[in-house]
């Protein structure tokens, strides 16, 4: 209490010193100043607290007020940077694919995965181009990685496509290093099996398996995928190999179907 008396002392004797005739010397504004010098330390020190405490309520109303806005904006801005970064991806993907019949020799209709078969969840997908856009049954299937499997059903602007991890998927391939042909299938566990394969053949994991052209509907040089493993050589006369297919088809978005 005793400190606001005396910070109010000093405001009022402020008011009386500046409202004083000018014709007042100077030298006694400077005297009353210097008088009043300890009195003003002391009414900022008890003035000191409260003036904190009020700019710290300010401060926080100000931040309230901007700090939504602020969250807002940064929402929006992380939004635009996933969806560039899905652009980037999409593009690269689109790239790829648009490379290949330069690669392969081959023309083609890039087509959107939109869906998969409910009844097979990793057995066919469901392509955004039919008829209407040149595809035809039978056709081949490939991503940017390998081969993905072929047409089975076809609509003006929808198609199936059975992937080769189908169980009844089966296409010619070749382990590229020794061109030792054999039939490549799906299996249950959603991989391929390379099968009929000469026990007197050495397999090593590792090695890649192409396309072999046998059979017309898949044409050569198609990367399959990668021996995983080896079989144990059982009676007769034939070896299996476990196969890594080259697609992620827990991934696959886009494709290319062959003309």
């Amino acid at each position: 209490m005793r400190r606001i008396v005396v910070a109010v002392a000093v405001v009022l004797a402020f008011a009386v010193l500046f409202s004083i005739s000018p014709a007042l010397s100077s030298l006694l504004k400077i005297n009353l100043l210097q008088l009043l010098g300890p009195a003003q330390e002391l009414g900022n020190a008890a003035f000191a607290p409260l003036a904190y405490v009020v700019g710290s309520i300010g401060r926080t109303i100000e931040a309230a007020r901007v700090n939504p806005v602020l969250e807002e904006q940064a929402g929006f801005l992380a939004a635009e940077v996933s969806r560039l970064k899905e652009v980037e991806a999409e593009n690269r993907q689109l790239r790829s694919l648009l490379d290949l019949p330069d690669r392969l020799r081959y023309r083609g209709v890039v087509a959107r995965v939109i869906g998969r078969d409910i009844r097979h969840w990793n057995q066919s997908v469901l392509i955004n181009r039919g008829g209407a856009d040149g595809v035809e049954r039978e056709a081949a299937v490939v991503s940017s990685r390998g081969l993905v499997g072929k047409v089975i059903e076809v609509a003006p602007r929808l198609s199936r496509v059975l992937l080769i991890i189908d169980p009844a998927s089966g296409v010619g391939g070749a382990i590229q290093s020794s061109r030792q042909t054999g039939i490549v299938e799906g299996t249950a566990a959603g991989g391929c099996l390379m099968k009929y394969l000469p026990r007197r053949i050495e397999i090593s994991p590792g090695e890649a398996v192409v396309t072999s052209g046998l059979g017309g509907v898949y044409p050569p040089g198609l990367l399959i995928g990668m021996i995983a493993a080896v079989r144990p050589k059982q009676e007769g006369i034939y070896q299996n190999a476990d196969l890594e297919p080259a697609v992620r088809f827990d991934r696959l978005e886009w494709v290319m179907v062959l003309q």
